[in-house]
């Protein structure tokens, strides 16, 4: 049985070289390798990671999620405010059509309403983790990419908005009441403001002291994440949210341009491979046998709905609708946070609906193994992959 410092070394080797082999045999994105090397040794496989070792590394998940959604936000461009209200405002589009199409499509298989709009807002957000890791892959470049990144952290924060939202009106453990549940909702949500905000703050100021030395300020902002995630597992909030806010506070109040976080970006990296390893892991490949109808129709309504939402905002991102398909093209992977998020709230609430969770995880793993390549080809159809041959303009 290894502890879960083998097993964290183990997964780092082995995924490394998934990963290569995926990328220069096959030449799929390496975080494709890095699920399957998952697949192959989880639950699904050989059984090498067993749910054991699973819930053991949850540190080492947790702090991988934090540093990922940090460096999402940080990777959001700085725009001014006209342009950045626009893209807000996009972002919402973007994120609220799909939503409320899966949202209405779960109500018509005959679930509840909290249940739909709980899987609407697990399936919403786009995996942090696939686009940073492809994009890096690929040498993303360019004014698209930055908008790519701009729409997948809008819709992540709105997506872990919701969930903060609905949760406690499915949790057993809250207080019966509506009261209790909004008022456990808006807790959770000023929380997570406070969490970001309150590290985004601590950052800022310690980085006009130490100025300009990388060493001190990779602490610092290492240091800050950690004490950020511990601090919402101390209080029982998600830590994907404040992490995300953290992130886009940093990179947008910092107007000096003191903060330096190339080096957070490098140990992010390294917290991918367990990030999707695990992810792989923990899923089972059983469920898509089972629910693989269902899970393609929440795949098609939820592509099917970003695609309207990006063709209807390209006036407000000043994009040509080829490039605002692209742009819906490159959210698709789903983000290995719901599987967390879906886990935790099972814990919470044991009258979930099998077939909805299921469903869920069916989606999740098809999203997680197709996703890396749409994310590729969308950079790749904006002429921004430098590391590939570019899909010629018309």
């Amino acid at each position: 049985m290894l502890n879960a410092i083998q097993l964290f070394g183990l997964i780092l080797i082995l995924g490394l070289a998934a990963g290569e082999a995926a990328r220069r045999l096959l030449g799929l994105p390496r975080t494709t390798g890095y699920v399957l090397f998952g697949l192959f040794s989880g639950q699904s496989g050989l059984g090498w990671i067993t749910p054991g070792h699973i819930e053991s590394a949850q540190l080492f998940v947790d702090l991988a999620l934090g540093l990922i959604l940090f460096e999402l936000g940080y990777l959001v461009p700085r725009s001014d405010r006209p342009t950045a209200l626009r893209r807000l405002l996009a972002a919402v589009a973007v994120a609220a059509l799909p939503g409320l199409l899966l949202c209405a499509l779960f109500v018509a298989r005959g679930h509840a309403i909290g249940d739909a709009l709980f899987a609407a807002s697990l399936a919403l957000a786009t995996s942090a983790a696939i686009t940073i890791a492809t994009c890096s892959d690929v040498g993303a470049r360019g004014e698209r990419s930055g908008l790519l990144y701009t729409l997948v952290a809008g819709n992540g924060g709105l997506a872990f908005a919701a969930v903060a939202l609905v949760a406690p009106f499915l949790a057993d453990t809250v207080d019966h009441g509506w009261p209790a549940r909004l008022a456990a909702s808006l807790a959770s949500i000023a929380g997570s403001l406070l969490i970001g905000g309150a590290c985004a703050g601590l950052v800022l100021f310690a980085a006009r002291k130490l100025e300009k030395q990388s060493e001190n300020q990779h602490l610092l902002i290492l240091g800050s994440v950690i004490l950020g995630v511990g601090t919402a597992i101390r209080f029982d909030i998600s830590v994907f949210l404040p992490m995300l806010i953290f992130g886009v506070l940093v990179h947008v109040l910092d107007d000096g341009q003191r903060v330096i976080a190339t080096r957070i970006a490098r140990d992010a990296r390294i917290f991918l491979v367990v990030a999707f390893v695990l992810a792989g892991a923990a899923l089972d490949i059983r469920l898509l046998a089972d629910y693989w109808p269902a899970a393609l129709g929440v795949v098609a309504v939820r592509f099917a709905g970003q695609a309207l939402g990006s063709l209807a905002a390209v006036r407000l991102l000043g994009l040509p609708r080829r490039d605002a398909f692209f742009l819906s093209l490159g959210l698709q992977p789903m983000s290995s946070v719901a599987l967390v998020l879906l886990v935790n709230t099972q814990l919470l609430y044991t009258r979930m609906p099998a077939e909805l969770a299921g469903t869920l995880s069916a989606a999740l793993l098809l999203m997680q193994l197709l996703g890396p390549y749409f994310t590729q080809t969308a950079v790749k159809g904006f002429g921004e992959a430098t590391r590939l041959a570019p899909t010629p303009r018309p």
